[in-house]
């Protein structure tokens, strides 16, 4: 026996996946020819996406090295003695712990200097375009595809 209401479900649910179809192919349209994307912002900026599987994405954030002094001097012991003893027993840890977000602040300072970024939030499309003042990589990668004539 065939239920109506599942029926119309359906119908309902296929004319949404059918009205998408020309957004989808807009989306797949807007990452054409773009292989790498690097944001350069602070953490306290929210970049959107955090991930990317049409193109290489790489987030850099420029206060790392700042955050990371800020965390370890939170939690180091007040007198000398007993700092030397927290470092000398957490050392490995801490190394493990800190060596991503130090590698990524300073390469991406060292990247923003390459490309003469003279301000943040900056998205570098391709180690050409740039944009200033966008947090969102879609619109950063239309804004440029627009100047392209895409």
């Amino acid at each position: 026996m065939s239920n109506p209401t599942l029926g119309r479900r359906c119908l309902v649910l296929l004319g949404f996946a059918v009205a998408a179809l020309p957004a989808l192919a807009q989306a797949q349209d807007l990452y054409q020819g773009i292989t790498k994307v690097e944001v350069f912002a602070n953490s306290a900026m929210v970049i959107a996406p955090i991930q990317a599987d049409r193109y290489q994405l790489v987030i850099y954030r420029l206060d790392a090295l700042k955050n990371v002094e800020a965390a370890i001097n939170q939690n180091i012991p007040k007198t000398e003695a007993a700092a030397r003893a927290y470092f000398a027993a957490n050392q490995a840890e801490i190394k493990k712990r800190i060596t991503p977000s130090v590698l990524n602040g300073a390469n991406g300072i060292a990247l923003a200097r390459h490309y003469k970024l003279e301000r943040i939030p900056a998205i570098v499309i391709d180690g050409v375009s740039v944009i200033y003042g966008v947090t969102n990589v879609d619109q950063a990668i239309a804004m440029v595809q627009k100047h392209r004539g895409r």
